[in-house]
């Protein structure tokens, strides 16, 4: 029942006090000034009745009714005037506006207790009615869901005690139509292509539908056939709510209201897949399929559908359970049974069996390269080849992914390499798939009952660990034995122990220096870790680093690497101690996975560490994984200050093209053709190309494992910039490398007669300059002159040997000659730099074009390009004053200091 309050709109005060003062004591009442307000009061508090006032100054009591009546909320809510407007028309106008009564100013207070009690009386009865209306309608709209219900809990009955499809789809149709109150209900089920719809089960069939007991297909002619079409186009329900009416469905309409049906409904029966058929329901009254119930028939085709699918899926589920969907193989379940009775076999006769386990190579790349469904058909072809072509009966299994398994039985002394060689070489053979050639490799591991193991499944374990160690050895199979489960075993705990070493922080930093081959002081060192064990003792890199790469540890101790040398710089710079640039090595998977950028710029950030202090050693085969992914990491690491250097290169793609894609710093040639430099013309070749190379390129070269005097005298005539290696010093720990720098250690080189003649002339009139000068070239190994001006200059040239000329200006004059000019005359093989910050185009050229100056530098200079410079001047000085030679019998090393 309806209990808002009266809302009473007038403009005038007195008006409101005089209704106040009639009604208050018995309705509550709800007041506004205006019709604005009225209509915002009417929204707000829904009140049972609304006495209005008409003559309002902003909006009358006419346009204030209308609105209320064309409001929802408002519409049905009694308006009554009250007005001293007292003319006929004025009453029929608020009449005609939608009002329910009206009342003459001056009030008399029982006419308006009598008028508002009568009105409220009547919107209780009609409140009442509908009440009662809605309260029937919801009666037989609950009588109505509930035998839905009572089909929903039916058919989930019979879903979980029949399991034959038939059978539930018959007991749907009894349900239905027994307890869901349907004068027909009917089951058609589409073809397995999809094509034709058969009747399945029928309850209630009309005579023209063939019997349920006779499965038939459906045509065009059958009745309900505009339903099933719809249903089928759409994949959602078809209603045909009023059969009275033709409507679209043709046949349908009028064999169903022959009948006395009055509306139907077609659902379909589907699964996520696809459409499996379509569900007819025929009811005696019309406009009975509202949104509820098409709701819930809905839930009973998708029960339905559920039901068919589970059927389904437990005969698959059964095959699956034993054998793989892709291949039809058998799986590791059934692998593993066979194999016991192979083995069981075995040892009744008193012979012996094996199992091979077997994985294919590049697979994953397939997969990725040229998709999931060529490597789907790649594992197809291989399970045909191996079923259909082996030179033995075997029992093989598709285990998984690319793995599959073969066993058999086979003489105690029986060999079955060429089984296995059958195996790799059957595989490898070229697939043309969707018009692509597509070739995979296999690895095979080989386990042989007695002797591996005495039961079935560990007979299986120890081939899959014999080829885990065929990518160990680069075999294409290999054989369990005892001593490969040793090595195993060996490898398991060392994992186990490395785990614990990260957690423990048990490594340390080994430092090997990097030496300039011109000048033989440090310049730099190689950051090399170290596992020092508390009961192992010191564990060599190369025993535990593949393992920590193999099972991805090595990303923690790249990380802790990091931060070590990080915070070991730090510490030196804070002691005092003039540090060099340390490099650190990434490995590929740390580079690919372990965020280095980030950790980099952590621990530099952490230490208060500036970039420079820091180098990394990036391998080919690093770089060439993802080529494209590594440029943009390089770049990150340029703009984030730090210098990188091409490890081992020469050992991967040693490709000009490759190279010149990525920003190194830095080349190192790999030890392997540094061993065998000074006796090996082909590794001579190699180190003298990449030299070369590398230089083309305003790139620097390293040349590590270092380890002679004869090595370092080679590659220092190659013009080679740095050597690192035994020759010089072994990795050391920390606080010997710090005594190294500390101390100064060098190596210390005998002059040779080109080296005598490393002579520089620098001629300017600022002393800073020249001490400037000097500071940039400390350590280079030249013999500094210097002049203030041309004449002194001259005066120098005339009395010493000098070979490079450095002049602050490009116009000294003396005789109307530049100094430059006259020095080129005077002296044709000496190198002119000029570095000036006079900058004149046209003068540069001209003293260019006249073969006055070699190179011309600008201020402010950076030392490493002047020092470049220079050193580039010496060297075209020596390639043109004495001729190449291949005998060199002088002996340039002395020792190391």
């Amino acid at each position: 029942m309806a209990t808002g309050p009266i809302l009473i709109i007038d403009d005038e005060p007195s008006n409101l006090a005089i209704l106040k003062q009639i009604l208050d004591a018995d309705y509550p009442l709800v007041f506004a000034r205006n019709g604005q307000d009225g209509l915002a009061a009417a929204r707000k508090h829904h009140p049972i009745l609304v006495l209005l006032d008409i003559q309002m100054p902003d909006m009358d009591g006419y346009a204030v009714c209308r609105q209320l009546k064309s409001d929802p909320l408002t519409e049905g809510t009694p308006v009554i005037f009250v007005s001293s407007m007292s003319e006929v028309g004025d009453e029929a106008a608020g009449f005609a506006c939608g009002a329910v009564d009206y009342i003459i100013k001056p009030v008399s207070p029982a006419l308006v207790h009598a008028r508002v009690r009568t009105h409220l009386s009547l919107v209780r009865a009609a409140t009442l009615e509908h009440y009662v209306h809605q309260l029937e309608l919801e009666r037989v709209k609950t009588a109505r869901l509930s035998r839905i219900q009572s089909v929903l809990s039916g058919t989930n009955s019979a879903i979980v005690r029949i399991r034959e499809p038939q059978a539930l789809l018959q007991e749907a149709c009894r349900v239905a139509v027994t307890h869901g109150g349907f004068g027909i209900a009917w089951i058609g089920l589409l073809g397995a292509d999809g094509q034709g719809i058969t009747l399945s089960a029928t309850e209630g069939a009309p005579a023209a539908l063939p019997e349920r007991t006779a499965l038939a297909l459906l045509t065009p002619d059958a009745p309900a056939w505009g339903i099933v079409q719809q249903v089928l186009d759409s994949g959602a329900a078809a209603v045909c709510e009023d059969l009275g009416q033709r409507g679209d469905f043709g046949h349908s309409c009028g064999d169903a209201r022959a009948r006395g049906f009055q509306s139907l409904v077609g659902i379909p029966l589907r699964t996520s897949e696809r459409t499996l058929g379509v569900l007819v329901l025929y009811a005696q009254e019309a406009a009975v399929f509202d949104e509820e119930e098409l709701k819930l028939l809905s839930e009973l085709a998708g029960d339905i559908s559920f039901a068919l699918h589970a059927i389904d899926n437990e005969k698959r589920a059964h095959f699956l359970s034993y054998y793989s969907a892709l291949t039809e193989l058998p799986n590791a379940t059934l692998f593993l049974d066979r194999l016991d009775q192979i083995v069981s076999g075995a040892r009744r006769t008193g012979d012996a069996a094996f199992v091979i386990a077997l994985n294919l190579e590049r697979f994953k790349q397939i997969n990725d390269v040229l998709g999931r469904h060529v490597g789907d058909q790649v594992l197809r072809m291989v399970a045909r080849r191996l079923s259909e072509n082996l030179a033995r009966p075997c029992t093989l299994a598709h285990l998984g992914a690319d793995n599959f398994a073969l066993a058999g039985e086979k003489g105690v002394d029986e060999d079955i390499s060429a089984l296995c060689l059958q195996i790799v070489n059957m595989v490898g053979e070229l697939m043309q798939i969707d018009g692509q050639a597509v070739q995979v490799s296999a690895r095979l591991g080989v386990a042989v009952y007695p002797n591996d193991a005495s039961d079935a499944e560990s007979l299986f374990r120890n081939a899959e660990a014999a080829l885990k160690q065929t990518k160990n050895v680069l075999a294409r199979f290999l054989y369990y034995s005892q001593e490969l489960n040793a090595r195993i075993a060996e490898k398991v705990e060392l994992e186990k122990l490395l785990k614990q070493a990260i957690d423990g922080e048990q490594f340390v930093m080994y430092y090997q220096p990097k030496v300039d081959a011109r000048t033989g002081q440090i310049t730099g060192a190689e950051a090399l870790i170290r596992w020092q064990h508390p009961v192992l003792g010191m564990v060599p890199p190369d025993k535990f680093i593949p393992l920590a790469e193999e099972t991805g540890l090595i990303v923690p101790i790249g990380a802790w690497v990091i931060r070590a040398v990080c915070a070991q710089q730090a510490a030196w710079l804070a002691a005092g101690v003039e540090i060099v640039p340390v490099a650190l090595n990434l490995s590929a998977l740390q580079f690919r996975e372990g965020n280095v950028l980030e950790t980099v710029q952590q621990a530099l950030e952490a230490n208060l560490l500036d970039a420079g202090w820091v180098e990394l050693e990036l391998t080919e085969t690093l770089v060439m994984q993802d080529a494209e992914g590594a440029q943009q990491t390089m770049r990150a690491f340029l703009n984030l200050g730090l210098k990188l250097s091409l490890d081992d290169f020469g050992t991967g793609y040693s490709s000009l093209a490759y190279l010149k894609r990525f920003p190194f710093q830095y080349v190192k040639i790999d030890r392997a053709f540094v061993t065998d430099i000074t006796h090996n013309p082909d590794d001579a070749a190699i180190a003298t190309a990449v030299i070369a190379m590398a230089h083309s390129l305003h790139m620097e070269v390293i040349a590590e494992g270092v380890e002679t005097e004869a090595q370092l005298h080679f590659l220092r005539r190659r013009q080679c910039d740095y050597i690192q290696g035994y020759y010089f010093s072994r990795p050391v720990p920390a606080a010997d490398f710090c005594a190294m720098l500390g101390e100064g250690k060098h190596i210390e080189f005998a002059p040779t007669a080109a080296e005598l003649e490393r002579t520089l002339l620098v001629v300017d009139d600022d002393p800073a300059f020249l001490a400037a000068i000097r500071r940039s070239l400390r350590g280079e190994g030249y013999r500094v002159l210097t002049a203030a001006n041309g004449l002194e200059a001259l005066e120098q040239l005339a009395t010493c040997a000098v070979q490079v000329v450095l002049c602050d200006q490009l116009l000294q004059k003396k005789g109307g000659k530049t100094f430059l000019g006259v020095v080129a005359q005077l002296y044709p093989d000496t190198m002119r730099i000029v570095l000036s910050g006079y900058t004149e185009l046209q003068s540069v050229l001209d003293a260019v074009n006249r073969g006055e100056i070699y190179r011309f530098l600008t201020k402010p200079w950076e030392d490493k390009v002047l020092r470049q410079s220079i050193n580039d001047a010496f060297s075209r000085f020596r390639a043109t004053a004495e001729p190449v030679t291949t005998a060199v019998h002088e002996r340039p090393l002395v020792g190391v200091s």
